[in-house]
């Protein structure tokens, strides 16, 4: 007896018809499932049309859905108007687009292992090849079939000039501020980068307690100019309880220290409440799970994209906390040069900029001269790599500080070591240790 091939037509029609009912439903299966995914031909060329549809931001009903249906020629191949109503029919509810999708995913990535299968037992009966080929064989097949990605397309350089030049002309028309990306609210960093670019991957870099946590939430809380765009923060240390209070220190200049005792007067209450309404209007929202993996991230950060398409700037804090979540002995420069790699593609997908915290390794502070260097990064040389920028943070104060300084603003130099569309160099800035907050140097 012949095993049946892994496949749901069930759910594949489930699918479609949540799909044609909601365009949320449609949004969420797309963050799923690719056309490929589709074991039934039909389903899979409904499903590309659908998909074409919402990329368009195009009306996806019953009747524009018929429309495009007959002008890609297979509305009665399908089965005409009875074919849509009875698959809409189906579905009691699109909350459920989710669940049938991912018994379509899984049916889909087991037809793959099993072609993969099928590959790698040709390969080993191939006396031509050594068997270490035939492991890297078996290791690329294998890992292709997993990643479910959909092969990508060449362009002519003349279908992408366009677009360009768009993003050239935004840039010249707004040439006051030369800040094209997402403004950091730090006018010297501003000017290195031109703003946080939409694709890019940025690294802030420094030993613990230098203030690169607090930089971070300067950024999503000050920066942005007024656009108010939804910021995204993956806080793997600090709950997001401590998080918005050091925000609403920051936002109201209320000593935090003071925050946690609650020994402050009434007109720091007042400042504070007057914090927390400014807060509440941001669009800041977080994430504090601190057993995080590399694919929870990817998967939470392409749902809020669905939900908020003007997503601004996501920030992770830190990267080493973060894991693969699969069990090997590759060790944990691999699994970091992974998770880097996986940040930096993120950043492209989702088109926005991504702030990843980063440790600096102890040999800092075995040296004379304490300032770090990239050199520095722990754990992988990839970080180093994948990353479009990196900011090394220092403090000299750090090393120094005794009694009598310690209420005494703070000066930071902010080494851009790496800058793969600009240039390299050093600013500064003033750091208020007691409300958490950064400025730009000489103001504050």
């Amino acid at each position: 007896m012949n095993p049946v091939t892994p496949q749901s037509l069930e759910s594949e029609r489930a699918v479609l018809g949540a799909c044609i009912i909601s365009k949320e439903a449609l949004g969420s299966a797309i963050e799923i499932l690719r056309p490929e995914d589709f074991y039934d031909p039909d389903n899979r060329k409904a499903y590309e049309v659908l998909t074409s549809m919402y990329l368009s931001d195009r009306p996806v009903d019953f009747i524009t859905v018929s429309d495009e249906f007959r002008n890609k020629g297979i509305f009665e191949r399908l089965g005409g108007q009875s074919y849509i109503a009875q698959i809409t029919g189906e579905v009691t509810t699109t909350a459920n687009v989710g669940y049938y999708a991912g018994i379509i995913h899984e049916r889909s990535v087991r037809r793959r292992l099993i072609e993969a299968g099928r590959q790698i037992m040709e390969a080993a009966y191939n006396s031509d090849k050594s068997t270490k080929e035939i492991i890297e064989t078996a290791e690329k097949l294998l890992y292709e079939a997993a990643q479910n990605k959909s092969s990508s397309e060449f362009r002519h350089v003349r279908d992408i000039i366009s677009p360009v030049f768009v993003g050239i002309e935004d840039r010249f028309r707004q040439s006051d501020d030369h800040v094209a990306g997402f403004p950091s609210g730090f006018a010297d960093l501003d000017s290195y980068t031109g703003g946080l670019q939409p694709g890019s991957l940025i690294i802030i870099a420094a030993r613990p307690s230098m203030g690169k946590t607090a930089f971070a939430m300067n950024i999503a809380q000050f920066g942005g100019n007024e656009q108010n765009l939804p910021v995204l923060v993956f806080s793997l240390e600090m709950p997001a309880e401590q998080l918005v209070l050091r925000m609403l220190s920051a936002e109201s200049n209320v000593d935090l220290s003071r925050l946690n005792a609650g020994t402050f007067n009434t007109s720091d209450f007042d400042l504070v409440r007057e914090a927390c309404d400014v807060l509440a209007r941001r669009n800041i929202f977080i994430n504090d799970d601190s057993n995080l993996t590399a694919m929870d991230f990817r998967t939470r950060c392409r749902r809020f994209k669905t939900r908020y398409p003007d997503l601004g700037l996501v920030i992770v804090d830190y990267l080493q906390l973060m894991t693969t979540g699969a069990r090997g002995n590759d060790g944990r420069q691999q699994e970091v040069a992974d998770i880097s790699r996986m940040l930096k593609a993120v950043a492209r997908e989702l088109n926005c900029p991504v702030i990843a915290l980063s440790q600096l390794s102890r040999e800092t502070e075995k040296r004379t001269e304490k300032k770090p260097q990239l050199s520095d990064l722990r754990d992988s040389g990839a970080i180093e790599q994948d990353a479009d920028v990196v900011m090394l943070m220092f403090r000299e104060d750090y090393y120094t500080e005794n009694e009598n300084n310690e209420l005494q603003d703070s000066k930071a130099d902010i080494r851009i070591a790496k800058n793969r569309n600009g240039s390299t160099g050093t600013f500064h800035l003033t750091f208020k240790r007691e409300i958490t907050r950064f400025f730009n140097y000489g103001e504050g």
